[in-house]
């Protein structure tokens, strides 16, 4: 009689990948009449224990024209086993008086 003896090894990566500078909400004003304004930040990035990772979609980009009122800008990262993990934040641009900037050579008078 001959006996085999088979075992088999599955590794199941459950894991998210990590997100780092996910950055906190913003509010910036701009004067009256812009209808908003070009906004910049620091984009997330992530790391997996996998190894892998990718930016599977976002929503809006740094250095982009966003209107006045509240905007969300969301970023999806994807490791190879289709775990995900999402950096979300909201972008407040608020229309204000000229007399209310600092530095009055900003605005048009």
């Amino acid at each position: 009689m001959l006996f085999i003896n088979t075992s088999l090894l599955i590794s199941v990566d459950d894991v998210p990948p990590v997100i780092q500078n996910c950055i906190d909400n913003l509010s910036e004003t701009t004067p009256l009449g812009t209808g908003g304004r070009i906004m910049s930040w620091t984009s997330p990035t992530a790391t997996d224990n996998s190894g892998v990772v990718t930016l599977a979609s976002r929503s809006h980009r740094s250095g982009q024209f966003l209107p006045t009122g509240t905007t969300t800008v969301i970023y999806r990262f994807v490791d190879g086993s289709g775990n995900e993990a999402i950096c979300s934040f909201d972008i407040s641009i608020i229309e204000g008086n000229v007399s209310e900037f600092q530095d009055n050579s900003e605005c048009k008078t």
